[in-house]
């Protein structure tokens, strides 16, 4: 099992469904099966729980996907799921290969505001502004950081990333 993580629009599902179709594993978007499960949008629960409220439900169906992962799985990791210890704990029990991407700060913004633009109602809560935005990534860096691998996505395709992560963490389309 693989698990992307990084900061909101770093990549993790373009990545993740390249690695995943590269491996012919499994992908799993975590936010999209909280979304799937809670039958609201992630930023619904936010506005309705608050972050803390959001958090329960992310470990619990965090939880409930590393159980019922029969398959060789890669699985995008929500920006601040790994950065709570107790999913941080629940992959590496689970043996959890965990991949930061990591990505330049203002492209990672240029990226949101972008896709802000283009499909407002997937606005991210936790971007509100420049400088939310850039505290929020120097409070969650050091988290990232302690990730089995990083790998700097500045400047690479979605292909080329998904194919060093594979020669990275020594990966073949067998189950590990």
């Amino acid at each position: 099992m693989v698990a992307l993580t990084g900061f909101m629009g770093a990549g993790k599902t373009t990545v993740g469904r390249s690695l995943a179709n590269l491996l012919r594993w499994s992908f799993l978007d975590l936010d999209y099966e909280i979304e799937l499960r809670e039958k609201l949008l992630v930023r619904e629960i936010f506005q309705l729980r608050g972050e803390s409220g959001f958090r329960e439900i992310e470990t619990k169906t965090l939880r409930s996907v590393l159980q019922q992962a029969s398959a060789p799985t890669v699985i995008a990791l929500g920006g601040g799921t790994f950065v709570q210890s107790a999913n941080a704990e629940l992959l590496r029990s689970r043996g959890a290969r965990v991949v930061f991407l990591e990505t330049e700060i203002e492209e990672l913004f240029q990226r949101c505001q972008a896709a802000n633009q283009h499909s407002p109602q997937s606005s991210r809560p936790l971007a509100a502004t420049p400088e939310v935005f850039r505290a929020l990534y120097a409070q969650r860096l050091p988290f990232y950081r302690t990730a089995e691998l990083t790998v700097n996505a500045t400047g690479k395709t979605v292909d080329e990333l998904a194919q060093e992560i594979v020669l990275s963490l020594h990966l073949s389309h067998h189950w590990r």
